[in-house]
C-alpha cells in the first residue's frame, strides 16, 4: 500500500470515530434530560401537581445561583388545585467536577 492510500484511510478512520464519539455524546446528553423530565414529572406528581412546561435555564435566572457546568437547570411551570406554579430544580448532569448538589424549590 503507498503512502496516499495509507493516508486516505487514516484521514477516514479519524472522520468516522470522531463521528461516533460525537453521536455518543449526543445521545448520552439527550438521554440524562429524559432522565430529569422523568423525575421532574414524578416529584411534582407526588406534590399532587400536573406538569405543563419543563424548561431549562441558566443558573444565574433561577434559586440556584451557584449551579456550576455539572447542573441543568430546569424552571417548571405546573397546575396545583386549579392555579399555575412554578418549581424549580437543580440536577446532575455528570458532565463537570464543579457541580452543586441535586436540590428542589417547590410552590406548595
Amino acid at each position: 500500500m503507498n503512502a496516499t492510500t495509507k493516508s486516505k484511510i487514516f484521514v477516514i478512520g479519524l472522520v468516522t470515530f470522531a463521528v461516533l464519539v460525537g453521536y455518543t455524546g449526543f445521545m448520552a446528553v439527550r438521554n440524562i434530560e429524559g432522565v430529569h423530565k422523568q423525575e421532574i414529572t414524578r416529584v411534582i406528581g407526588e406534590h399532587g401537581g400536573v406538569v405543563k412546561l419543563i424548561e431549562v435555564v441558566e443558573a444565574d435566572t433561577s434559586p440556584f445561583k451557584q449551579a456550576g457546568k455539572g447542573n441543568n437547570v430546569y424552571k417548571i411551570t405546573y397546575t396545583k388545585n386549579g392555579g399555575t406554579k412554578t418549581a424549580w430544580y437543580c440536577a446532575i448532569n455528570h458532565s463537570s467536577i464543579k457541580q452543586e448538589p441535586e436540590a428542589w424549590k417547590i410552590d406548595e
